[in-house]
């Protein structure tokens, strides 16, 4: 069975490597931050280098803590900035959806959703551009064999060439009305 994706691939992709390539980055940052507090020298006498070590053991877990704060600091930061880029990537386009949906639901046929270059429901939307475009027109021509019909039946009577134009027209519409083809869905 053929899947459909909401999100693309490559989207995703790029999304993971970017996250990880910024939280590699930052562990690097919190690790050398660590290492030069950390760094003390254990020359001199051994009673100078049990001093520096002893202080080493006592602040450990100090510096530990404050590094493990940053990073979690950094992360929520990160991670709340990609939340809100991704969202509006997403989150864009099903609002103007929405927006079309309820237009359809009133009567109104827009002519177009538009959609930015980067969003990631692009197709979706180009899915639903298509609808509304098959519905304004199934719509129209709807009204227009109802108009027909209105003022075919109040002539007096019928004549031959106006039964023609509206059963035309009645085939017409059967067409646009029969289950529309699934071109474009599965790109």
């Amino acid at each position: 069975m053929n899947r459909q994706k909401s999100i693309q691939a490559g989207f995703s992709l790029k999304f993971q490597l970017k996250f990880c390539c910024i939280v590699a980055v930052l562990f690097a940052v919190a690790s050398f931050l660590l290492y030069l507090l950390m760094n003390k020298s254990l020359s001199g006498t051994y009673r100078e280098s049990l001093r520096v070590l002893y202080l080493l053991d006592q602040n450990l877990p100090v510096y530990l803590g404050i590094m493990g704060l940053l990073l979690l600091l950094f992360l929520l930061i990160l991670t709340l900035v990609i939340t809100l880029l991704v969202s509006h990537q997403i989150a864009g386009p099903v609002y103007r959806y929405e927006i079309v949906l309820k237009q359809i639901l009133s009567g109104k046929f827009p002519c177009s959703v538009a959609t930015r270059q980067d969003d990631q429901l692009k197709p979706m939307v180009e899915s639903l551009n298509k609808l509304v475009e098959r519905l304004g027109a199934t719509f129209t021509s709807g009204t227009k064999i109802s108009q027909s019909l209105d003022a075919a039946l109040q002539k007096e009577t019928l004549q031959k060439e106006d039964l023609k134009i509206i059963s035309d027209s009645i085939s017409a519409l059967r067409g646009q009305l029969k289950r529309p083809s699934a071109e474009g869905i599965n790109e």
